[in-house]
């Protein structure tokens, strides 16, 4: 796997291109590549393209003369995909072959290698290409004459399954997506109008040789620039990147799944790695996190302190110095405050322990063989599906840390599913059953004491205060160093009460304690479930459902935490 997570870039197009318009093609593909590696040059960009004749090779072409990593999707084994070629087609197709890794695709459903010499089966086949390749790409590259093609795998057709999901062969029989109206950051192509030698100039009024990026956006489809929402995603992807960058000790990995087991876990690899990787970032944001709270609170008390003890104990010998301290300790708050800030700990903590989350559930779903219920979906597509668009940088990662995972055979195997079982459900002493029961007791006490604090500061303050009142009605007078005492006592209680308070809302104390609790019985439902099961199918189908529920929750906890910036109150 690359040190990286590139910019994968599908490339689709017609194979018929005119002869005349190559040169100010090719000139708008070398230019597209130009301003996507200017725009985020820390994102390798890598070309994925089935090498068709026409547009396909004239992008692998450039590719390689720009030295991009190239990808080579075949809708089929090589052997049988090379039929569509004949004599210098075909040299030069196994000549590019060699320009990087190659992606063959199984065979869809019942399709045999008999079947897909010609027909509907065949059909098949280049549909499963176009929905694989818009699903894991980026950003389609689309050579096209804007045509809405009735081809299956055609060109028009890879671009509608793009943007709107939409896959009629593959999926025959399946429940579609639904009808939505958001926009998510999967559907971005950057359309070069060209012709066609058999259908002639493209569809009115676009003109051969212009560019655009393409959404679907119906107010403003198209443009000259990319859309501002797009940048967001990118550049996610390239902070990300420079956080790989920085060293981590490999003792520090913790594998997800005992590798000595009757089964290979190769397709899932890039998976794993990138788990680890983003794991171990989250615990370092996690920890500056952590440790920016705590700074950021004790300095706050310190200051409520100093401002308390300034006003209400006057006769303290260079009492006077204490708003010195005070403005201090509010500036180094501050402080703190813009560190984090600039360097989005709390952001980025939020976003790469959620990327791990669904690392973790595309790995184990991987390994088990667990399959979508609609073969033109993949497991990118449960993670906060069209809710957040920025987060769709998550998405992306996903869709190439899955490239080989999606396009490996389904081959069941039984003792891979039931090491799943044992290695991410678990019980109460293993898995994610024994993490989250753990983690809830944690929080609990937490709670507990935070609640504890505040009653423990409410009894003393009152008391205090029933003191002072009960000497004052008789009469009585308290000295005054001690009466001021008391007084700035009563001033600091509450003070100490409301930051632990406030700490705890911050670190939503509460909310993981529910959120932890609930995971647990999901998890403690899913183990049930499991050792009820009669077979390893119906083990698969249990864990789909776990894992979408587990994304599900994940996704709504970042959505309701990347609301609680760190930050005091006032």
């Amino acid at each position: 796997m690359p040190d990286r997570v590139p910019l994968v870039v599908g490339v689709t197009g017609h194979r018929d291109l005119v002869p005349e318009e190559i040169p100010v093609l090719r000139k708008r593909v070398l230019e597209f590549f130009s301003e996507l590696r200017s725009a985020f040059p820390q994102l390798p960009i890598m070309v994925m393209t089935p090498l068709a004749e026409g547009a396909d090779r004239l992008v692998a072409d450039v590719a390689k003369e720009l030295g991009f990593q190239t990808v080579v999707l075949l809708p089929m084994d090589r052997h049988l995909y090379q039929a569509d070629f004949q004599g210098d087609s075909l040299r030069e197709f196994h000549e590019m072959m060699e320009l990087g890794e190659t992606i063959e695709l199984p065979l869809v459903g019942d399709n045999s290698e008999e079947d897909i010499t010609h027909g509907v089966a065949r059909d098949r086949q280049y549909e499963q290409l176009g929905a694989y390749l818009a699903a894991h790409s980026h950003i389609l590259l689309a050579l096209w004459d804007g045509k809405l093609s009735t081809s299956k795998g055609g060109t028009g057709h890879v671009v509608q399954f793009h943007q709107h999901d939409i896959s009629e062969l593959i999926a025959e029989g399946q429940r579609r997506s639904p009808i939505d109206f958001a926009e998510d950051e999967s559907d971005l192509v950057y359309h070069i109008v060209c012709s066609r030698m058999e259908e002639g100039g493209p569809i009115e009024p676009l003109v051969s040789g212009e560019a655009h990026w393409l959404t679907r956006d119906d107010v403003r489809p198209r443009s000259d620039e990319m859309p501002v929402r797009y940048l967001v995603v990118f550049q996610r992807m390239s902070e990300f990147n420079e956080d790989l960058q920085k060293p981590v000790a490999i003792s520090d990995h913790q594998p997800l799944i005992n590798e000595s087991g009757e089964f290979q876990i190769d397709q899932a690899t890039d998976i794993e790695r990138l788990y680890q990787r983003a794991n171990l970032l989250a615990q370092r944001y996690q920890q500056l996190v952590a440790a920016s709270l705590k700074g950021t609170y004790v300095l706050a008390l310190l200051a409520g302190v100093s401002f308390i003890v300034y006003a209400d104990l006057p006769e303290i010998q260079y009492v006077e110095y204490l708003i010195y301290l005070y403005l201090m300790f509010i500036a180094l708050v501050l402080l703190i405050l813009l560190v984090d800030r600039r360097g989005g700990w709390h952001r980025k903590h939020l976003d790469y322990r959620s990327l791990a989350e669904a690392l973790r559930v595309q790995f184990y779903w991987a390994i088990a063989g667990v399959q979508m219920t609609n073969p033109s979906r993949f497991s990118h597509d449960s993670f906060l599906r069209r809710q957040d668009l920025e987060l769709g940088w998550i998405r992306n990662v996903m869709r190439f840390a899955g490239r080989h995972s999606d396009a490996a055979s389904h081959t069941v195997n039984d003792s891979a599913t039931n090491s799943v079982v044992k290695e991410w459900v678990g019980d109460d002493n293993s898995g994610q059953m024994y993490y989250f029961r753990k983690k809830s007791g944690e929080r609990s006490l937490q709670g507990k004491l935070t609640s504890a604090m505040g009653t423990l500061c409410f009894v003393l303050g009152v008391s205090v205060a029933v003191a002072l009142a009960v000497f004052h009605s008789f009469g009585q007078s308290i000295d005054k160093p001690i009466s001021d005492v008391l007084i700035a006592l009563m001033g600091l209680l509450p003070l100490v009460a409301i930051i632990r308070q406030q700490y705890a809302h911050r670190t939503a104390e509460h909310e993981l304690f529910n959120q932890y609790t609930y995971m647990y019985r999901i998890f403690s439902n899913a183990n049930r479930l499991l050792g009820n099961a009669a077979t390893a199918e119906i083990k698969r189908d249990i864990l789909l459902a776990l894992g979408e529920s587990a994304l599900d929750e994940q996704g709504q906890w970042i959505l309701r935490q990347r609301e609680r910036p760190l930050s005091v109150s006032k």
